[in-house]
């Protein structure tokens, strides 16, 4: 009763299939892709379409406000002399001290021109205005 060193029938395979693996990351991988544009905008606004082009960086403070009149400062809600605070101590922490605003545009005029004026009151004085583009584009 021995054990077989050789090469034959009952070699175990000392090898990993790493095929499935690779299967698995790709899949994930295209569910990622394909999920990640849909997560970027959680606050649900129809934006109006303006023809404008705006740089925007990925880690910017948005202000969003929703049909209802609601304020939000990236994606959470907030009563405005909170949400003006938490403004605030984010601008503290970034290099980038504009703070961009997207508002539905089936809310008053009077709502967003509000957010300005109580942001520059703030001491907020970079703000900007978020649209969509035409349709034609």
């Amino acid at each position: 009763m021995g054990f077989s060193t050789g090469g034959g029938p009952n070699r175990t395979m000392s090898e990993i299939n790493v095929t499935p693996f690779v299967d698995v990351m790709l899949v994930l991988l295209i569910v990622f892709m394909i999920s990640a544009p849909l997560m970027q905008s959680g606050v649900d606004l129809d934006l109006p379409e303006a023809n404008l082009e705006m740089k925007q960086n990925p880690e910017s403070l948005v202000l969003s406000i929703d049909s209802q009149g609601k304020h939000y400062l990236n994606n959470d809600y907030y009563q405005v002399p909170v949400l003006l605070e938490k403004v605030r101590e984010a601008l503290a922490k970034t290099e980038d001290k504009t703070v961009y605003i997207r508002g539905d545009k089936n809310i008053p005029y009077g709502t967003v021109i509000g957010l300005i004026a109580q942001l520059k009151e703030s001491g907020i004085d970079q703000v900007s205005l978020i649209t969509l583009p035409p349709e034609g584009k």
